[in-house]
């Protein structure tokens, strides 16, 4: 049996080898000028080969030989912190990386199959309290993130693995650039730096110079190495930015390997390709190891409908969507997630028993007060209930405005939440929400007030824990330093004052 041929037709990325006999798909094939490339199909007694470095040096009559069965990479604690190729070469000129060839994982591999899977049951933090109270997640799920382009879902990602930094949680982050811009990347790479996540955090970058090869096996490298830390009993989290690129690079390859287009030109096993590198992911059972890979795929829709086709498969293969809006953006929201859109389906069940009881009293207060809305945006009137609603449901709003540098463990969650649900936040004027937030999260991180928030918190009955939070609201509204409530009196008065002072400078306007 030869692995040796020739090359017969160069045609952009691709090269049709005559001559090798014992090939499969997905063998490594090597070329005399030094390139490789991957089997993606035959032809007849011809091989198509796919380059992962440039073509501009092969030609007609070069030979060609196989050197591997499959693509490996190399998995292993060295890469933490590092910026990787697809391949697993460092490309972020910190030197060598010093892997032990044992340790190299297949870049396609099955599945693992139901019976080496694990219940998932354990909650996965991002630190954002509109998805960790509205939209919870759990290690080992598959959440989509999609939206328009700019609308803040590879921001979020990003502060989510940063999250994972501050809030102490031992989870190894995977970040994946497919078809990505340097300049972007580079930006990423500094705020990890910041937020001193980059040393738990394995970066692999696919560049918009790279060939359509080492794009579309990115995803796959970062599954691969992901599997090896689960293997280890870790948690992984794999961030995949973003698959819609990843559509538009498998098109490409299609294209010229002249296969049948479907719809947009898409070709016919685009869902199958992204399901194979979904299902990957979960958790695993103590025979593999007892790890979970939760994967964030990004995906980048052309309108805020999300029916894109790529969308809708991968909306159709995760466990849950989260939907970004640019609309929302634009109207100053951060994050700027659609909750009512947006649904977890397996998250829920694996909050924290308190958590889940005063989400659903949040999620409640949110819907009266979106009906409300509604209701008086017909010009009809309305009563004091409907008017009470209003009133708490703008106050919520600021409540859920995080800025992205903001984070909240799930404790300092659970005290704004009962702060809601309580109708506690009442009190203050809308005004004064932003400010108060920001001083009960400084109040529950302060050890010297001796009554310092804990995790313990979420493990109580949910009587005893609300009775503790009634307890830490009150001292806090007792400290000295807490902002105190302003009057309706002097908010009615502060009001007439603003009208008087806009309808005097509207009649010097007129004079």
């Amino acid at each position: 049996m030869s692995s040796i041929g020739t090359v017969d037709i160069v045609k952009g990325e691709i090269c049709v080898v005559k001559g090798l006999e014992s090939v499969g798909l997905g063998s490594v094939v090597s070329f005399s000028s030094g390139s490789t490339g991957v089997v993606m199909g035959f032809f007849h007694d011809t091989a198509e080969v796919a380059l992962l470095s440039s073509s501009e040096s092969i030609k007609k009559g070069d030979l060609a030989r196989v050197t591997s069965d499959m693509l490996t990479v190399p998995a292993g604690d060295q890469l933490l912190g590092r910026i990787i190729n697809t391949l697993g070469l460092p490309i972020d000129g910190l030197g060598n990386i010093d892997i032990t060839p044992q340790s190299a994982r297949p870049l396609e591999s099955p599945a693992k199959p139901v019976y080496q899977r694990a219940i998932i049951d354990k909650p996965f933090v991002t630190g954002f309290l509109t998805i960790d109270s509205q939209i919870p997640l759990s290690l080992g799920q598959r959440e989509l993130l999609l939206g328009e382009k700019m609308s803040g879902q590879s921001e979020l990602a990003i502060d989510a693995i940063c999250n994972q930094a501050r809030l102490n949680a031992d989870i190894i982050c995977i970040y994946v650039c497919i078809d990505a811009e340097t300049a972007r990347v580079k930006r990423r790479v500094e705020r990890l730096q910041q937020r001193q996540a980059l040393s738990r955090t394995i970066i692999i970058f696919a560049g918009t110079s790279d060939t359509a090869m080492m794009n579309y096996f990115a995803p796959m490298t970062g599954v691969a190495i992901a599997e090896w830390f689960a293997s280890q009993g870790k948690n992984v989290l794999v961030v995949f930015d973003d698959l819609t690129r990843h559509a538009k690079v498998y098109r490409q390859i299609s294209l010229l390997l002249e296969r049948p287009a479907g719809r947009e030109s898409y070709p016919g096993d685009i869902f199958y390709l992204h399901s194979r590198l979904l299902e990957r992911c979960g958790a695993f059972s103590e025979s593999c190891g007892g790890g979970t890979i939760t994967a964030l795929p990004v995906v980048e829709t052309q309108s805020e409908d999300a029916t894109d086709y790529i969308a809708t498969n991968l909306m159709s293969i995760t466990d849950g969507h989260i939907l970004f809006r640019r609309s929302l953006q634009n109207e100053g929201k951060q994050p700027p997630i659609d909750s009512g859109f947006s649904v977890s389906r397996i998250g829920g069940r694996n909050q924290p028993p308190l958590l889940r009881d005063l989400s659903e009293k949040v999620k409640e207060t949110m819907i009266r007060y979106d009906e409300a809305v509604r209701f008086t945006s017909l010009g009809n009137d309305i009563g004091s209930e409907s008017l009470s609603v209003i009133e708490l449901g703008k106050r919520a709003e600021s409540v859920f405005q995080q800025h992205r540098d903001a984070f909240y463990s799930l404790s300092e969650q659970a005290i704004l939440m009962h702060l809601i649900a309580s109708h506690t936040l009442t009190k203050w004027s809308e005004v004064q929400i932003p400010d108060i937030v920001s001083q009960i999260i400084a109040y529950a991180r302060d050890e010297s007030k001796g009554f310092t928030m804990n995790e313990t918190l979420l493990t109580m009955p949910i009587d005893e824990a609300k009775n503790v939070l009634d307890e830490y609201i009150k001292n806090f509204m007792n400290d000295s330093a807490t902002l105190r409530p302003i009057q309706k009196r002097e908010s009615l008065v502060a009001e007439i004052e603003s009208v008087d002072s806009l309808l005097r400078s509207n009649e010097d306007i007129l004079q």
